[in-house]
């Protein structure tokens, strides 16, 4: 086999209850390389014209690359292919942390799942032995709680999970998977198509080693990349502080949605407000920073939130799709809905980016008087009302009221509601 690849693919057919291993051979491996040119190719094969999303003819794929898994910085991604509930297109989804590389060591460089389980499963991997376990237990948990339940089931401490939460049982279509408890392939709908295959969740262990075609020189690289980030004022401050360092000057610039997209950032949001948001006020509640699998950088941070209107305790550091969505878009600058908001989004599984752009649209039409309060529950949806928007997100995430809609998107709501166009 190509060094950089596990030479092989997993197949699974949820219906059957059967899987099988297929090689990925040097040709296809060249053609297509890896993530969403072989999960293309793959998917455009095997998966049957017309399909419908939420059926068992749609093919679910997590793909590695050749990075991925290996000692080279970086390689520490997936991606999510599948047809998408959304569009009825393709979707392709990308993710960090690191199931993608155990997936890697495990023996696989993908995982294509088709078919629909009588009952909820979950695919348990451990250095090439497969098994479908039986998920009833664990229906209905959280994505945090799961992967807590399953570390506990297999004994395995150093279990890597993705798994769906009660949005993507319930077939939101914001929903998407949560792998390493708050790293996510968002958009398109993937946590829905697997709600709908009654997968709960894949669980892998690997301890196998990715050989290289010149180990020495993907080394000497890493080498002179530590050195290059070393002297780089900005990647250091993107390593200490994450993506948000970048969040006030991305509202104020036009980079990021202001007011549903329909605002100026500078006129109708404001520096001070946008401040309220950057990394230097959220990283009060830092703890530690979090590397993602081989990253030299670690943008990602564990916070603890022990204060204010929604104490969460252990959490995770926004990223600034997720501030901005839930801040400049609605207007909000109030760090501590943003925080609360996320934290739903991640142990549902629901997209934080389509979760803020459907309230976005949802705030428009009310402060336009085209949605009324009655109509959302009772929800004052005021542009900038933090505590509306995670009253609002909660509804969502259940379901609940208004949220049964919204959960679908706002493309969905305002053919539902028969209102709205104009501010999709």
């Amino acid at each position: 086999m190509l060094p950089g690849y596990a030479g092989k693919m997993l197949f699974v057919d949820l219906t059957k209850g059967t899987w099988e291993e297929k090689e990925l051979t040097a040709d296809l491996a060249r053609d297509f390389i890896g993530g969403y040119g072989l999960g293309a190719k793959i998917l455009y094969n095997l998966m049957p014209p017309g399909a419908d999303a939420l059926g068992p003819d749609n093919i679910l794929g997590f793909v590695t690359g050749p990075v991925t898994g290996t000692k080279a910085f970086f390689g520490g991604r997936y991606t999510l292919v599948h047809k998408s509930p959304v569009t009825g297109g393709w979707n392709d989804a990308n993710s960090g942390g690191y199931f993608g590389p155990e997936l890697k060591k495990a023996g696989y460089d993908a995982v294509f799942i088709s078919g629909v389980a009588e009952k909820p499963v979950y695919l348990y991997i451990n250095d090439g032995q497969v098994e479908i376990r039986d998920a009833a237990h664990l229906w209905g948990k959280d994505t945090k709680e799961t992967w807590a339940e399953l570390k506990k089931e297999t004994g395995e401490s150093r279990l890597r999970i993705v798994a769906i939460g009660p949005a993507g049982e319930k077939l939101s279509l914001l929903a998407c998977p949560i792998n390493d408890g708050h790293r996510a392939p968002g958009r398109g709908g993937g946590g829905a198509v697997m709600g709908s295959k009654k997968l709960k969740a894949i669980a892998v262990r690997g301890t196998g080693v990715i050989e290289m075609a010149d180990e020495e020189k993907v080394l000497a690289m890493n080498r002179e990349m530590v050195r290059n980030l070393r002297n780089n004022p900005g990647a250091q401050a993107f390593g200490e502080m994450g993506t948000g360092v970048g969040t006030p000057a991305s509202a104020l610039n036009g980079d990021s949605p202001v007011k549903n997209w329909g605002g100026i950032g500078i006129v109708d949001y404001g520096e001070e407000a946008a401040e309220k948001l950057g990394a230097a006020v959220l990283d009060q509640f830092k703890v530690k920073k979090y590397n993602c699998a081989n990253c030299p950088l670690g943008c990602g941070a564990e916070y603890e939130v022990n204060t204010g209107r929604w104490p969460l305790g252990p959490t995770e550091r926004p990223e600034y799709e997720t501030a901005a969505s839930f801040g400049s878009n609605l207007l909000n600058y109030e760090a501590d809905a943003v925080l609360k908001c996320n934290e739903i989004c991640n142990r549902y599984g629901l997209d934080t980016i389509s979760t803020g752009g459907t309230i976005a649209w949802a705030m428009e039409c009310y402060n336009n008087g085209v949605l009324t309060k009655e109509e959302l529950d009772g929800i004052d949806l005021t542009w900038g009302n933090g505590a509306a928007i995670v009253a609002l997100t909660q509804k969502i995430a259940d379901q609940e009221g208004c949220g049964a809609v919204l959960a679908h998107g706002s493309a969905y709501a305002a053919k539902k509601w028969g209102k709205g166009e104009e501010y999709l």
